[in-house]
């Protein structure tokens, strides 16, 4: 697939969800996908300016958030977020995707040496997701809704990326492995982290972690 081809089909997959009147919120567009193919890529500033230009061709109907990756640089997904700031269609970021480092002290030394090709969601992805979470928010938290993902397990980590600058959560491994259940036990639980903090709902905790 070439990348004007990986344009198209991005284009395509939102045009026909878009025509489906589909009931959901909002979109999201993941720029970080392991499984793109050959050279496409959407980090570069041309490749994503473009990817969005076109994007923004559509009359689409619900906010786009951008699903971000975690394993390149600060200065790489600065000038990301600087090119999506200038599309009115993008309305947050998701921070964020996979972890490749194989290092990681969250990692069982021997699941780790038996595991084949593939990179890795939870608590692998919690540190580094957090720290461009408190990035996205000091700098484009004006601009941009940031949602926080990647290893919450409870409602400790939620709170930590909501004082980091996370307006909204996401969970995907943690719901895997602890149970649908555990979504009530961290909405229990943050009401319980706001009172001790002092705060009367979940608004006044963002981002106070952040010295924006």
């Amino acid at each position: 697939m070439t990348q004007e081809e990986a344009v198209q089909d991005v284009t395509n997959a939102f045009q026909k969800a878009t025509d489906a009147s589909l009931p959901i919120k909002y979109f999201e567009l993941n720029i970080s996908c392991p499984n793109l193919i050959g050279s496409v890529s959407f980090y570069p500033q041309e490749h994503l300016r473009h990817l969005l230009a076109t994007l923004s061709t559509i009359p689409i109907d619900k906010p786009i958030f951008i699903k971000m990756p975690i394993t390149e640089s600060n200065e790489s997904v600065r000038s990301m977020l600087q090119v999506a700031e200038q599309f009115p269609i993008i309305k947050g970021v998701i921070f964020g995707n996979l972890w490749k480092d194989r290092s990681s002290q969250h990692f069982d030394p021997q699941e780790i040496a038996n595991a084949t090709k593939g990179n890795f969601s939870g608590k692998p992805t919690f540190d580094r997701s957090n720290e461009l979470i408190a990035l996205a928010y000091k700098e484009f938290g004006k601009r941009f809704v940031v949602i926080g993902c990647g290893g919450v397990f409870n409602a400790d980590d939620a709170y930590k990326k909501i004082r980091l600058g996370a307006s909204l959560v996401q969970m995907i491994t943690g719901m895997i492995f602890e149970g649908p259940q555990v979504i009530g036990e961290i909405n229990l639980g943050l009401i319980n982290l706001l009172h001790r903090d002092g705060f009367k709902n979940i608004s006044e905790a963002i981002g106070q972690d952040n010295d924006r």
